[in-house]
């Protein structure tokens, strides 16, 4: 079996290629662009070239074949970050590279990877139109929300895909986590359709929410949008040089959500931040620099690391 990941809330990591362009403020202190710089690549930013991973489909199809072994000694599927330093729904990609990943993910049945984009407009138009028509079943797809207007902004996009290709289970990477986000009170965007005015729903339960793809408001929850809920939540503080604390309330508020909801929450790290006091205790009072090893992942002295079945 190749080298796992100490991502905590995944198994592996595969890249198809390295390179991305920063979209929102998530991105600001993006460690994959330092460690693209560190390595001498140029592959940052408008205009430059991304470089393509001669191994990535390799490494994917050997953690296929050995997922069945990982599962009898882990216990679950082998899960896959894919890409963990580029974007797989980036504009700037060669279509080619693209639809030679989707392959290669379709075929690795046996493992469960895990789709992150911080470009949720994009799935649609760039998945294949086989998976337009029936998403594979062993393949989720998760989203970058980093505060309340991206919330806002991207969730309902999410579910829509989730509702209308059938995704398996949908999921948001809260990291760094840079405000307050309330889940249980989303505001759709305004004016997206005609005679449609915006309004508030709570993604983290089924029910009632709007739906892009032309089929108007969906507001008594009949239909295909009833069953559709985010299944995961991952949050983490910032690490790195110049990284942004974030405070212990946004963290519980959220954990908080997840627990009255039923919803999967998995606490991934404080980040160069924590609340701290020399005895030992966390505290409300302030966070502290006290690097992202120290800081570690408890939150109200114990680890959270909930996971979709």
């Amino acid at each position: 079996m190749t080298q796992q990941t100490k991502i905590e809330w995944t198994d592996f990591t595969v890249n198809f290629w390295e390179g991305c362009q920063k979209v929102g403020p998530g991105c600001d202190h993006c460690y994959a662009e330092a460690r693209n710089q560190r390595f001498h690549g140029d592959n940052w930013g408008p205009g430059k070239p991304r470089r393509y991973v001669k191994g990535g489909i390799a490494k994917l199809h050997k953690i296929n074949r050995g997922a069945e072994k990982f599962h009898e000694e882990n216990g679950h599927w082998p899960r896959v970050f894919c890409s963990s330093l580029s974007d797989i729904f980036d504009n700037a990609v060669d279509k080619a590279w693209r639809l030679e990943a989707f392959s290669a993910l379709e075929q690795a049945t046996d493992t469960r990877p895990q789709l992150l984009t911080k470009r949720v407009g994009n799935v649609f138009q760039m998945i294949p139109q086989s998976w337009a028509m029936h998403w594979p079943r062993h393949i989720g797809l998760m989203i970058t929300v980093v505060n309340q207007a991206e919330a806002d902004r991207d969730i309902p996009k999410l579910l829509d895909l989730k509702a209308k290709l059938g995704i398996s289970w949908v999921g948001l990477s809260m990291e760094p986590l840079l405000g307050p986000v309330r889940l249980d009170r989303i505001v759709s965007p305004k004016n997206w359709g005609e005679n449609y005015d915006g309004w508030t729903f709570d993604c983290l339960t089924t029910g009632d929410y709007y739906t892009l793809f032309g089929e108007g408001p969906s507001l008594s929850g009949d239909g295909p949008w009833r069953d559709v809920a985010i299944d995961w939540v991952i949050v983490g503080g910032e690490s790195g040089h110049h990284a942004r604390p974030t405070h212990p309330d946004w963290i519980r508020s959220l954990r908080d959500q997840c627990e009255a909801s039923g919803t999967p929450f998995l606490f991934k790290q404080w980040g160069e931040f924590a609340p701290f006091d020399p005895a030992g205790n966390e505290t409300d009072r302030a966070v502290f620099k006290i690097g992202k090893k120290a800081a570690g992942r408890l939150l109200d002295g114990r680890t959270w690391d909930g996971v979709p079945t």
